[in-house]
């Protein structure tokens, strides 16, 4: 672009990233790079247990061993002691019982890494076993163990509405159904990494990878009882999170350790420790009862969805909320009943994962929306589309429709997709060829949860206009988009834009990168910080040009008068700065709610929708089981567009990450719940053979509150990936899936069940 070029299109166009040069020359420092004089090593001491009571705990040998600066434990904590970003029922250091394998017991900080680790065998822990509860039905028996003291159900929630009964009754064809999901790592390329240090103010900066800079440090400073203006948090730049680094991982245990030792310290966990000891994807038992009339139109839905928390609750009753607002779709159907559980097990840590419940609730609904409409003799599609609301038609959770035009286009352009011409004879008689439709729909923002985000700009007179911003940007392009904003209401070159991302001391509290809210949140109120900017600066170049506010006219970064004199916002800059006057402005947006909340929940329903299509065209193998995604097509409305090339990545590693929780991905554990796959040799994410042709087409369609018509992209490509993969391989060889992963394993198993052929469990 070149000097002096006017961005009127900012938005809409592939600008290149701002920080692209810095990450593929090498010279962008992550949080595993950063080094500091005089830094101390910090590692995690982990249980290897995974549920029992702490009778004891002896650190005295570990105190004692060469290069050991501190080991600490829950005795060294004077604050609560406890963290979560919505019940802090996690303990930052076990002190009473151990409820998972690799929960955090201690911390130690030494000289170097090698003997950092070596004093773990210094420490000694005597345990009372208790029994391990590995999955959902374990956990909701009569006499099950207690996990927590209150029960093994974290939340239970139930909203109906009209009459199920009758809608039953009235029904042509009922289906009764059972949905079982998995659950699914992040495996982030960089791992939860840190490095903090006290600075000659005492103030504790915290560089650290994560999600939501000011979310952290309000736990921090409660969990560990440091006055807010002595704790900095810096969450960028960091190498992936996908949601699971939205809560706290390592944040408090960073803090503690520079708070004892006074010392720079370096943590980050190896890729196992990450594997056991970091978040995961909520598994889920959804069943369904859905009834419809002879001519295909919903008469009534009967859902109770299970989720599986794990040891704590963390974002679990919001993603718990996500599942119950998918499971009917945006269909319209007058009679529903849909009841959530969140239940405690000792799997692990069960959080925030791109989709956020959306993916378990779609693989539910749309394979069921699938199987309706394969037995009443419906195109696929068309079914759908006969039961898409209206916008102004009132919903399932009893709010008028708002959004939904783009969801209809989106499905009638997916009827003209390249891949229904394509032959399903396959290359090989035992391959078989299947074609799969789902259709996905995922909330932006935190619904009924009052979201005020700020955001502010700052105008250097030496001819530079910074953003700030504490959204992360975790990979997905933030820094870039909201600076395409910035550009395109102020009206500079890009080049004149830089963004200061992610710190607590500099940047107002934009909220966090989760949600798909970033771009409707945080744009709008850099528009905001833009509009007083200018509403500010008009009188100043008022004064400058000797004429009156009302004489003068904005655009393209220069007030002008109505006579052709000009002047530009740095030179007002520089004018004000001589007067001690600030440049930097602070804006905010509220994000709009639905008029009628559901009582009870946390996260929905929202207010704004992203909504995808996708078809799908797989080949299984009859021999082995293998199922292989062949080509994606996938429409997607997410508002207007403001970088073709980041929604474009998105919608790509969306799909991506899809077809791996869909085929080859899942967390397990053995019997006593350790787990056993926590790393890239034993837990299998796709690879460049596994990626399908993938074709991505945005619907036009324009969200009217977002930030020019936006909305989000991060989340809305997952949803529908494992429904519609399953439905093709329904279309292939006549089986219907309702249980992930479709491993070959499994696969090869019920297709030899369905030939009568023995196999051993």
């Amino acid at each position: 672009m070149s000097e002096g070029q006017l961005i009127y299109s900012a938005i809409g166009s592939s600008s290149q990233r701002v920080d692209i040069r810095e990450k593929v020359d090498g010279s962008l420092k992550y949080f595993t790079d950063m080094k500091m004089d005089g830094m101390l090593y910090g590692v995690v001491f982990r249980s290897t247990v995974t549920h029992a009571r702490i009778r004891s705990m002896d650190v005295t040998k570990a105190i004692s061993m060469p290069g050991i600066r501190a080991v600490l434990t829950s005795r060294d904590i004077k604050g609560m002691n406890a963290y979560g970003v919505i019940v802090p029922d996690a303990p930052v250091l076990a002190y009473d019982k151990v409820r998972f394998y690799g929960e955090p017991l201690a911390l130690i900080a030494g000289d170097t890494l090698e003997q950092a680790e070596a004093a773990k065998d210094g420490i000694k822990v005597d345990y009372e076993p208790l029994p391990v509860i590995r999955n959902i039905d374990e956990a909701l028996k009569n006499d099950a163990p207690l996990i927590h003291n209150n029960g093994n159900i974290a939340r239970s929630m139930k909203v109906e509405r009209g009459d199920l009964a009758r809608g039953f009754k009235d029904s042509y064809l009922v289906l009764d159904r059972d949905y079982r999901t998995h659950m699914q790592k992040h495996m982030f390329l960089e791992t939860e990494a840190g490095l903090g240090y006290l600075d000659e103010k005492g103030v504790i900066n915290i560089f650290v990878s994560g999600q939501g800079a000011h979310s952290y440090k309000g736990q921090i400073t409660r969990a560990l009882e440091i006055p807010p203006d002595k704790l900095r948090i810096v969450n960028y730049p960091e190498g992936g999170a996908f949601g699971g680094k939205d809560d706290v991982t390592i944040q408090i245990l960073l803090t503690l350790l520079v708070m004892k030792t006074k010392k720079p310290v370096k943590l980050v966990l190896t890729r196992e420790e990450s594997g056991a000891g970091g978040y995961h994807r909520h598994a889920s038992l959804i069943h369904l009862k859905t009834g419809v009339s002879k001519d295909g139109r919903f008469m009534a839905n009967k859902a109770h969805i299970l989720l599986d928390t794990g040891a704590y609750v963390s974002f679990g009753p919001s993603v718990l909320d996500t599942a119950m607002e998918v499971i009917n779709g945006k269909y319209r159907i007058p009679n529903i009943s849909v009841e959530g559980t969140l239940v405690y097990t000792n799997n692990g840590f069960s959080s925030a994962f791109r989709g956020f419940g959306a993916p378990q609730g779609n693989f539910a609904i749309e394979n069921m929306v699938d199987e309706l409409a394969y037995e009443l003799k419906m195109d696929p599609i068309d079914f759908r589309l006969l039961n898409l609301l209206q916008e102004g038609e009132i919903n399932s959770f009893g709010n008028p429709e708002r959004d939904t035009m783009g969801a209809h286009v989106a499905l009638t352009e997916a009827k003209g997709s390249r891949l229904w011409k394509i032959s399903k004879k396959g290359s090989l008689p035992w391959i078989k060829v299947g074609l799969g439709v789902s259709f996905g729909v995922k909330g932006v923002g935190y619904g009924p949860v009052k979201d005020v985000s700020y955001a502010a700009v700052e105008v250097i007179p030496s001819g530079l206009v910074k953003a700030f911003f504490s959204n992360a940007d975790y990979g997905q392009g933030i820094n870039t988009g909201h600076l395409q904003i910035v550009a395109q209401k102020l009206g500079i070159p890009f080049e004149n834009l830089r963004t200061v991302n992610a710190d607590t001391a500099e940047c107002p509290d934009t909220g966090s990168s989760d949600a798909s809210r970033s771009t409707f949140t945080g744009g709008n109120a850099l528009i905001n910080a833009c509009d007083q900017l200018i509403e500010v600066m008009k009188p100043e170049a008022a004064r400058m040009m000797k004429v009156q506010p009302t004489e003068i006219s904005y655009a393209d970064g220069k007030f002008t008068f109505k006579e052709g004199s000009e002047v530009s916002i740095f030179d007002i800059a520089s004018f004000m700065a001589k007067e001690g006057k600030g440049t930097k402005f602070i804006g905010s947006f509220e994000m709009p709610r639905v008029a009628k909340p559901i009582e009870g929940m946390i996260e929905a329903p929202r207010f704004s929708n992203a909504y995808g299509v996708l078809l799908s065209l797989v080949e299984v193998n009859e021999l082995t089981g293998l199922v292989k995604a062949k080509a994606f097509d996938f429409y997607a409305d997410i508002g207007k567009v403001i970088n073709p090339l980041l929604a474009l990545s998105q919608c790509e590693s969306g799909l991506i990450q899809g077809l791996g929780y869909a085929i080859t991905e899942e967390l397990t554990y053995d019997v006593d719940g350790k787990p056993l796959n926590t790393n890239y040799t034993t837990y299998i994410v796709p690879s460049t053979t596994d990626i399908p042709s993938i074709d991505v087409r945005f619907v036009d369609a324009v969200e009217k509150y977002g930030p020019y018509g936006a909305k989000g992209v991060g989340e809305i490509p997952i949803v529908p990936v494992a429904s519609s993969l399953t439905n093709a391989v329904h279309d292939a060889i006549g089986m219907r899936f309702r249980e992930l992963p479709l491993s070959p394993p499994r696969v090869s198993s019920r297709m030899q069940q369905n030939k009568g052929i023995s196999v051993l469990a």
